[in-house]
């Protein structure tokens, strides 16, 4: 098999990711519940802001945490919040980042019958997200991913509608009848989580306080200091486990009284092989901006067409007979 393909990781937004070289990782694309805890019947309903004031407490409690006893679990929990959380914190907002990943044989090979071609893979991945909504309004955002592979899609939610446009093609708009932009979201918030847990096996974490920001400082851990930290489970990530990690440095700024990251610039390398056991070197390289953009308004984008689609027959023939038909 040859060297672990370069996919454009975890923002698997329904087709474009993270780009976080996997020996398998994400690339463009993927969709997928948890189960919500049951009110009692005397319960009374959420004070206004209740929600919000628990979502502090709470992040203010892992900052604490972090400051206290830094560490890859520690930072890790600051980082791993939801979009949801997010954007309840901080209403409208923006965030870029930009991700370089590469895979290089560490020697050349000659290729031969029945053998696959072992070549020097890199992938640059671009993302932008307008978050134009607030605490209690509905869902408004514009969402930008492309890669320098001609790969990339825009996505925009607008007052019921999602409007879509491939790389190179016109736009388009549906009935925003799916909740697939949350995974979307949430990929796009904790890209910077994703890269931090790659290197957490041979983590080192400083963290001071700096007035309203924490400042992270991450370097390569010493052989003795290191301390296990739990695999991630989601699919695509178990070339990890092999990886090993031999350069980290990189420093974040994180909200002091949300945990949210703010900036981030992250390099870290590592070594692997491939199924025939050929030597690799990889490296992974983010830099990330998250800002509050009060003002910030989208508007819906012109010469738009609705999304050809096909007759799904059997979809229509409950909604027609209004489920009263037998399956």
């Amino acid at each position: 098999m040859p060297a672990p393909p370069i996919r454009p990781v975890r923002l698997q937004v329904g087709g474009l990711a993270l780009a976080l070289v996997l020996a398998g990782g994400p690339a463009c694309g993927g969709d997928d519940d948890a189960n919500l805890p049951v009110a009692e019947a005397a319960s009374l309903p959420p004070r206004p802001g209740a929600a919000r004031q628990s979502q502090e407490e709470l992040a203010r409690a892992a900052v604490d945490a972090l400051l206290a006893s830094p560490s890859p679990a520690t930072l890790l929990a600051v980082l791993g919040q939801s979009h949801l959380v997010a954007r309840a914190l901080l209403g409208r907002h923006t965030l870029k980042y930009t991700a370089e990943f590469s895979l290089t044989p560490v020697e050349p090979v000659r290729p031969a019958v029945d053998t696959p071609v072992l070549l020097t893979q890199k992938v640059v991945d671009e993302l932008e997200l307008q978050w134009a909504a607030g605490p209690e309004e509905p869902v408004r955002f514009y969402l930008s991913q492309r890669t320098d592979q001609h790969r990339g899609r825009e996505v925009m939610v607008l007052d019921e509608k999602a409007y879509t446009r491939m790389l190179h093609r016109g736009w388009h708009v549906r009935p925003l009848d799916a909740d697939l932009h949350q995974r979307w979201l949430d990929e796009a918030q904790r890209s910077v989580h994703d890269v931090v847990e790659l290197a957490a096996p041979a983590l080192a974490v400083a963290a001071a306080e700096e007035g309203d920001t924490v400042r992270v400082t991450l370097s390569l851990a010493e052989p003795g200091a290191r301390v296990p930290v739990p695999r991630s489970a989601a699919p695509g990530r178990e070339w990890r486990e092999k990886a090993e990690i031999t350069a980290v440095e990189g420093t974040l700024t994180l909200e002091r009284a949300t945990g949210l990251w703010q900036t981030a610039e992250i390099r870290i390398g590592y070594g692997l092989r491939d199924e025939l056991e050929r030597a690799l070197v990889g490296e992974t390289h983010l830099t990330g901006t998250a800002a509050r953009t009060p003002d910030l308004q989208i508007h819906a984008p012109e010469h738009v067409q609705p999304l050809p689609e096909r007759v799904r027959y059997e979809s229509e023939r409950r909604r027609l007979l209004d489920g009263l038909a037998g399956t």
